[in-house]
């Protein structure tokens, strides 16, 4: 059974005669007969009874009518976003990202995405954890870049973009680092810019006192560049994925301080199941790794 077999059958149903069905779909009636009695000939059923003017699916055909109209409906979607990858044309499509993943992967991700669907209108938009979720779920996203702690939500669609390390970074001459590798007690005394702890580091850190909390959150911003300024500025040290530190590291204007532990970042793209299914949203998965 082909393709032009279903679109045949459920023309016959929906015009309840093979001359109908011959004229919406643009063929010849006979052609049409000769086409569905080879079909019937070959599956060794009768899909329709004739009259001279009318014709009623059988139980076998109204059973082929029946799934037919979905799997159409199926090709015609694939066929329809095929179009719109090929053309660019695929209307909105919008990014949430954090202070983090708005540096990478997201410049990356949206050079790659110009090129590829120049026609593709692109919004990106910082939000913070809690809201980037929620607005994922409302659909005020499409998708979202974000770090291991989100990607739990085992609700979406979780595709890993990278792995890096977080790390804490002070200027050379910064006097912590004598000490290091420093323990939880000793991180907590020194004034920390960051954009937020993680569960994890919060879990190492242990108890802290109001005196702890008041260093743990010397400097809060969703703004790397700030974070970076006051490690380079100031006694602060700073906190944060490697990458956000690389050109810095590279000049030796910070180096890493190091701790007791080690911490893991993982960069990870979410998305629901329903846009999973857009080609579009595959490519900018795959411009994310690429990146």
């Amino acid at each position: 059974m082909e393709l032009r077999h279903l679109e045949q059958i459920v023309a016959i149903c929906r015009a309840g005669s093979f001359s109908g069905a011959a004229k919406e779909l643009g063929i010849a009636q006979p052609t049409l007969s000769k086409s569905i009695s080879r079909l019937e000939a070959k599956l060794g059923v009768l899909l329709f009874e004739r009259t001279n003017a009318n014709a009623r699916p059988t139980v076998y055909g109204q059973f082929v009518a029946d799934q037919a109209g979905s799997l159409l409906g199926s090709v015609t979607t694939l066929s329809h976003e095929l179009e719109q990858m090929a053309r660019g044309e695929a209307g909105l499509l919008r990014i949430g990202v954090g202070p983090a993943t708005r540096l990478k992967p997201l410049p990356e991700v949206v050079r790659q995405a110009a090129r590829a669907f120049p026609r593709l209108q692109i919004v990106t938009r910082y939000a913070g954890p809690n809201l980037m979720m929620r607005a994922l779920r409302a659909g005020s996203f499409d998708l979202i870049f974000c770090n291991s702690e989100l990607a739990t939500q085992e609700d979406f669609i979780r595709i890993k973009v990278f792995d890096d390390r977080y790390i804490v970074v002070a200027r050379p001459d910064h006097p912590a680092l004598k000490a290091a590798p420093l323990s939880a007690a000793a991180f907590m005394r020194l004034p920390l810019a960051s954009a937020g702890l993680t569960r994890d580091f919060r879990a190492w850190l242990g108890h802290a006192t109001d005196a702890h909390k008041g260093a743990l959150e010397a400097f809060l911003s969703d703004d790397y560049d700030l974070i970076k300024r006051m490690a380079l500025d100031s006694r602060h040290i700073a906190r944060g994925p490697r990458f956000v530190f690389e050109s810095e590291l590279k000049r030796g204007e910070l180096v890493e301080l190091a701790l007791e532990q080690d911490f893991q970042y993982e960069c990870w793209m979410l998305t629901t199941a329903a846009l999973w299914r857009s080609p579009i949203v595959k490519a900018i998965a795959g411009f994310s790794k690429e990146g």
